[in-house]
């Protein structure tokens, strides 16, 4: 059962206006909180030091409400012009982030008829945040007396006769209590934006929200939204204050950077084709296939691949056809062959020498070399086109495009997977599966806690 606590406002028509509650009072009467947090302007916190209303009103509800008893918590603001929004705003808005963060899995009532009219602006945006779990509750004025009683302010006013002769201790008093449908409604559209925007893994957008999100959902936002943008740095940095119920870089045991950074960027994959982001995705293909080839290649070589290349210059790897015909002769004289073309000194390692070496050396299986060739295809026919043009990818232009020798398509799923399995069948000892979900138990944790 969720525990409430009340966070009010008070004015002129509490705690008792008119032998009749006023909002704080009436709240409490039928919602029950455990605990009732008050702002005081310093207006109130006169009358409270002249005549203990509030606190004389807990005490009562504590001797007479059948063993309920609440435990109230007066914030005096020292605000002498509470009709000052900008005045109220900042120590508003603090007291009641201190409410609400000192008490976690709390529900927050908000008292959205007490106080003036700037602190009900106030209370009523705070009602609408989908940070924390609130409902905002108006106390409606009993029928004809709203403007026949004198008000709490007046000289004459006398909280323990109040009190005692409070009709709303009748049994059969009526509920004024409602809750407005609106703020609801509006709450509750905020949030579908929010769960909208990680549907999309629009992870930076969402980031830009960051004030109406719980501070640890903050931050989680903000290192997916780094790690989407392949900023490892920031994203590591953000993950180390993070406190979530699984691992946020799942392995089977330490792993070296080159795996990191091909493991992420393989999640980026996964997040622009779950999105539909087919241009994107054909062109970030082609980088994380040549890293991953290359890796395949260094294990499937009879020597280092060290011996059959130049030194690296501007981040590029090229083949050094003398070495290769002294080292693997054979193997070189085969690629030759499936290239139709002589090797050169300028021969760089792309996808279009990896895929035919690879396919020469014999080690993987066929259905790993037909998924390489199929993107090879895709390559060939797509990625030019968008790099160069004004040319959007479609989910039909990848399915005809990718084609392997034996005639099978694959759509950005098939490819998807496929390279999910080869992942873990290049690096056995370090991917786990679990790597593959994170993304999806992220944003399940995250509308959670929404």
């Amino acid at each position: 059962m969720t525990t409430d606590i009340l966070f009010t406002c008070v004015g002129t028509t509490d705690p008792v206006r008119g032998y009749r509650d006023g909002g704080m009072l009436h709240i409490i009467r039928h919602y029950r909180p455990q605990k009732v947090f008050v702002f005081l302007s310093k207006e109130m916190s006169d009358f409270e030091q002249k005549d203990h209303r509030f606190s004389k009103t807990i005490q009562y509800v504590q001797e007479h409400w059948e063993g309920y008893a609440p435990q109230m918590i007066c914030h005096d603001s020292g605000i002498v012009n509470a009709a000052d929004l900008d005045a109220v705003y900042d120590p508003l808005l603090g007291f009641f982030r201190e409410a609400a963060d000192g008490n976690p899995g709390c529900r927050v009532l908000i008292n959205l008829s007490s106080g003036t009219p700037q602190m009900k602006t106030v209370l009523a945006q705070l009602a609408l945040s989908p940070q924390y779990s609130v409902l905002g509750i108006q106390v409606l004025n009993p029928e004809r007396r709203s403007g026949s009683s004198e008000r709490a302010n007046s000289r004459d006013y006398a909280v323990d006769e109040e009190l005692e002769l409070n009709e709303d201790n009748e049994p059969a008093a009526p509920c004024r209590c409602t809750e407005p449908r609106m703020l609801a409604m509006q709450r509750d559209r905020q949030r579908a934006q929010m769960r909208s925007l990680l549907m999309q893994r629009d992870y930076r957008a969402l980031s830009a929200m960051g004030a109406d999100l719980p501070a640890e959902v903050a931050t989680l936002v903000r290192h997916l939204a780094a790690r989407n943008d392949l900023d490892g740095e920031e994203a590591k940095k953000l993950a180390r204050g993070l406190n979530v119920p699984f691992s946020l870089y799942p392995a089977q045991r330490k792993t070296d950077d080159q795996y990191k950074q091909i493991s992420e960027y393989y999640l980026l994959l996964r997040n622009l084709q779950l999105t539909n982001r087919y241009t994107e995705f054909v062109l970030r293909m082609n980088p994380f296939l040549t890293y991953l080839c290359l890796q395949m290649l260094r294990e499937s070589l009879p020597c280092p691949l060290t011996s059959i290349t130049e030194p690296q210059y501007d981040h590029r790897i090229r083949l050094d056809p003398a070495a290769m015909a002294q080292v693997i002769p054979a193997e070189k004289a085969a690629l030759e062959q499936e290239l139709h073309d002589t090797l050169r000194v300028s021969t760089d390692i792309s996808l279009h020498v990896l895929v035919p070496f690879l396919r020469v050396l014999g080690k993987l299986p066929d259905s790993t070399l037909n998924v390489l060739d199929a993107c090879l295809r895709l390559n060939r026919a797509q990625r030019n086109p968008a790099a160069h043009q004004l040319h959007a990818i479609t989910e039909e232009q990848i399915f005809k495009a990718s084609v392997d020798s034996h005639g099978r398509h694959y759509g950005s799923a098939d490819l998807i997977h496929a390279f999910g399995r080869m992942l873990k069948d290049t690096y056995p000892d370090w991917c786990d599966g679990a790597l593959f979900t994170v993304y999806d138990r992220c944003n399940e944790y995250i509308i959670s806690r929404l």
